[in-house]
């Protein structure tokens, strides 16, 4: 039995043990873990695989006021520095294995902290030859520059690409390229350059299924044809919100409140509305391309707004 006069005792005898060498110290490794993490979907594997993350901060977000976005950054424990993570997953149905966006590849931008999608990608125990098919919410650079190799040949050999044919056509309309502004003219480069060398084995898609289980549907106003996929088995559902939600604690408070990036603000915050109304409304896991890391929860009505909950961590697949 465990006493004050055994513990007293014990701790005397241990006063008296000879002195044991010093264990060797384990260095510090100064670099984080692999950034990869599973969830089941029925019997679909997603595996949420980290590309990096962009130092945004509150500015990024626009139509409130700033002190309002500070004060809900706040209530979420949040400053106005807003390292953003850039997410892309592999969803692997047993029959094929399909990558939803690429993240940056060796576009060199966005500095230091992004283009480990690949290295991750291998680390999650998947080759790029074993893609069969890639899966575009859309065709900014952090989401499909990854399609590249340095030698911009195409990264994944195999792989078919599925691209909303709504999304395929803006990047490619001569005439709205002529009337861009200049600073958006690199986005319709990159998007090019990206896309090219999968010319012959593009899928131009409508709104629906593209493979057993898995839908795109659009959700314009980020881009013209910026979509999410729906994952369904059996009687589970997950949502790929793409760049829906750039910030979960901002967007979901104020779902009118646009980002910096979104080509029409104003329709980007009604498609948000309407994709949280319905995944609050069935209860439908999330996760999306800038959702901190992995991403994966729940979106929950809060009076007339939202709030987003994260999942609790998966112990076993």
């Amino acid at each position: 039995m465990f006493n004050r006069r055994n513990f007293l005792a014990g701790a005397a005898a241990t006063s008296m043990l000879p002195a044991l060498p010093a264990l060797a110290r384990a260095p510090q490794t100064a670099a984080q873990v692999a950034g990869i993490y599973r969830r089941k979907v029925g019997d679909i594997e997603v595996t949420a695989i980290l590309d990096g993350y962009i130092p945004l901060n509150a500015q990024a977000f626009l139509g409130a006021d700033p002190a309002q976005v500070k004060q809900i950054l706040a209530t979420a424990g949040l400053g106005e520095s807003l390292p953003t993570s850039v997410n892309a997953f592999v969803v692997n149905t047993r029959e094929r294995t399909y990558l939803v966006d690429t993240g940056t590849g060796f576009n060199m931008a966005f500095g230091p902290t992004m283009g480990r999608a690949e290295g991750n990608l291998r680390a999650a125990g998947i080759d790029p030859a074993q893609v069969d098919a890639v899966i575009l919410t859309h065709a900014h650079p952090d989401h499909a520059e990854g399609l590249l190799t340095a030698e911009k040949t195409a990264r994944f050999p195999n792989a078919e690409l599925i691209i909303s044919e709504a999304e395929y056509a803006f990047w490619h309309d001569e005439g709205v390229l002529a009337q861009a502004p200049a600073e958006a003219k690199p986005f319709f480069a990159s998007a090019r350059n990206s896309l090219a060398p999968y010319a012959s084995r593009t899928r131009k898609v409508k709104p629906g299924e593209v493979a057993p289980g898995l839908s795109l549907e659009l959700v314009p106003g980020h881009t013209p044809g910026h979509s999410l996929l729906r994952i369904s088995s059996g009687s589970e559902q997950l949502m790929l919100v793409g760049d829906t939600i750039h910030n979960a604690a901002i967007q979901t408070a104020r779902p009118d409140i646009a980002f910096v990036f979104d080509l029409d603000g104003k329709q980007a915050a009604a498609s948000r509305k309407r994709v949280l109304d319905m995944v609050a409304s069935d209860g439908v896991l999330i996760t999306g391309s800038h959702i901190a890391f992995p991403g994966f929860g729940k979106v929950m009505k809060d009076g007339a707004a939202f709030k987003f909950v994260p999942a609790e961590w998966t112990y076993a697949l």
